[in-house]
């Protein structure tokens, strides 16, 4: 049964037909907007990655794929360009690539088995890596060619397993200060069995969960600040559990959380003090 379900050859199919089918099973298809600078934005005191490097082109013809986004189930089902993203980010996660590190701060060690969450969309790729210690995160543009760039985030648990409700954002980047393409990676809570990013303007992009963890892209070059985008969790019953905005900053949440001894740990200090809730991984 299993044979029904695995993609034919592409030797024995013609070009034209193996591309249809691919974008046919592996997502939708959208048209590319124009390629515009991105803006990394590092959350709650991280420590900022930013790289440019050349590198040899790999092998693989990537333009079939420009418009599909991939998502990875697994270290072992990487694509060449999310295993180019991933092998990246560990190395700019190095503490010989720190580029941009605040004093006393240090890299989490982590490995590419460590790798919760990765997908692309086009030449851009977001992974994610996450152990006991702490997490790294990675946004590459044009991955294991000459023009790959990039930035990330690198920070130890703060408070452990504790997160600032269901959902805990840890990098999010931009091609515009207030929007454009986005990119979205972090942690929920056991309670969380969906994750939608609402745009504000009735269209939503739904976000990969694995094991704890999350990400998401978006080439919508509408989705705007302005229009109050907002990460939306479900629970397993599709009932909605929280709604926060996408560009709000951890500090700045409209409640605050606290841990099982009663002190706040997360948000500015407000009266309505909720218990923070534990990593689902």
């Amino acid at each position: 049964m299993n044979d029904i379900l695995d993609l034919p050859a592409e030797r024995d199919l013609p070009p034209d037909a193996a591309h249809a089918m691919r974008a046919r099973i592996l997502g939708f298809v959208r048209p590319r907007p124009a390629r515009t600078p991105r803006l990394r934005i590092a959350v709650a005191g991280m420590a900022l990655l930013a790289a440019a490097s050349g590198a040899a082109v790999a092998g693989w013809d990537r333009s079939e794929r420009s418009t599909v986004q991939v998502l990875a189930l697994g270290a072992g089902e990487l694509s060449p360009t999310l295993r180019d993203a991933a092998q990246r980010c560990l190395q700019w996660n190095s503490p010989q690539r720190q580029t941009r590190q605040a004093p006393g701060e240090r890299p989490v060690p982590v490995a590419l088995a460590d790798l919760a969450v990765a997908t692309e969309r086009g030449d851009r790729a977001l992974v994610l890596f996450m152990n006991d210690v702490g997490y790294a995160t990675c946004d590459v543009d044009g991955a294991g060619t000459p023009r790959e760039s990039g930035g990330g985030a690198t920070e130890p648990w703060p408070h452990g397993d504790l997160l600032p409700g269901p959902v805990q954002r840890l990098l999010l980047t931009s091609t515009e200060h207030d929007g454009g393409d986005v990119s979205v990676s972090g942690r929920v809570s056991s309670r969380v069995h969906r994750l939608v990013l609402d745009h504000g303007d009735g269209h939503t992009t739904t976000a990969r969960l694995s094991e704890g963890a999350f990400g998401l892209m978006t080439n919508d070059a509408r989705l705007k600040a302005g229009n109050d985008p907002e990460l939306v969790s479900y629970d397993a019953r599709g009932t909605e559990i929280d709604r926060r905005p996408l560009f709000q900053a951890e500090d700045q949440l409209e409640h605050c959380y606290a841990d099982p001894d009663g002190k706040r740990i997360y948000g500015k200090p407000t009266s309505d003090c909720r218990p923070a809730e534990t990593w689902g991984r």
